[in-house]
């Protein structure tokens, strides 16, 4: 009997239970994810909050010098911009690797003749991510140049083909169809943030056009207004891989060492 002890784990195994490692902890990644990418939408609500009170002037301040009291987000993070570079920096793992675990998602659940498309939206997260990175790294660039316009019109059509697209594979392509009440809360929420993103982008872009070809008062104040709306719609969209990534952890087990749970 002592040496059947001794001996148990030299023995074949008898069943595939006794192929499965054994996992000695787990790590949710939901959470953690969700968590990271909260970095840069809390750091722009405090880079607004301190642009109004502590640089108003200088980040409502328009060419035309028509009457504003609400700055862009552009012109808020290069008020802020140390602490803004920081939040990009830090959020850029997060935006990757949600970006990858998407890939291998759709690529896993997606039926085949949209597989493709589903993988492209999560280049597109990737594309974001870099653009955000520059965004960070060079805040203190001018408005008007073309660096600064370059990373603008980067960010929103990434932003834009990415919720759009993404937002379509998970409603109408998913392929487990039972939702579960957490899921059905994630589509809820999405719809929402769709909805309002593309409001605000539509609204944004009205009254850009009208502070630039008429320059009357308040129209810049409300092209920022939809412009941070917008961007606070995309960054809480992506804090959504709560839900979307709920049931994947990050494990550990001395045969394999850290591996990462089925997606």
């Amino acid at each position: 009997m002592n040496t059947f002890v001794e001996d148990k784990l030299k023995l074949l195994p008898s069943s595939m239970k006794d192929l499965r490692p054994v996992c000695h902890f787990r790590i949710p990644v939901g959470p953690f994810l969700a968590l990271g990418l909260l970095q840069v939408p809390v750091c722009m609500a405090y880079n607004l909050v301190m642009a109004i009170t502590t640089d108003f002037e200088a980040t409502t301040y328009t060419s035309c010098q028509a009457f504003n009291f609400f700055p862009s987000t552009s012109a808020a993070a290069k008020s802020q911009h140390t602490i803004w570079a920081w939040a990009c920096w830090m959020e850029f793992p997060f935006l990757i690797a949600s970006a990858w675990l998407q890939f291998r998602f759709y690529r896993r659940t997606l039926p085949k003749p949209v597989r493709s498309f589903g993988c492209l939206m999560s280049i597109f997260l990737a594309v974001n991510s870099s653009s955000m990175l520059l965004w960070g790294t060079f805040a203190q660039v001018d408005g008007d140049s073309v660096l600064h316009i370059a990373i603008a019109l980067s960010l929103f059509i990434s932003c834009a083909i990415y919720m759009a697209g993404s937002f379509v594979c998970c409603k109408y392509y998913v392929c487990d169809r039972d939702w579960q009440l957490h899921e059905e809360l994630s589509i809820e929420l999405k719809s929402k943030l769709v909805f309002f993103y593309f409001a605000s982008v539509v609204i944004m872009w009205l009254f850009y056009y009208v502070h630039q070809k008429l320059c009357l008062p308040l129209a810049y104040s409300i092209f920022a207004i939809g412009e941070f709306i917008s961007c606070e719609c995309f960054c809480f969209y992506l804090c959504l891989a709560y839900f979307d990534f709920h049931h994947v952890y990050i494990c550990y087990d001395q045969r394999m060492g850290v591996f990462l749970s089925e997606i």
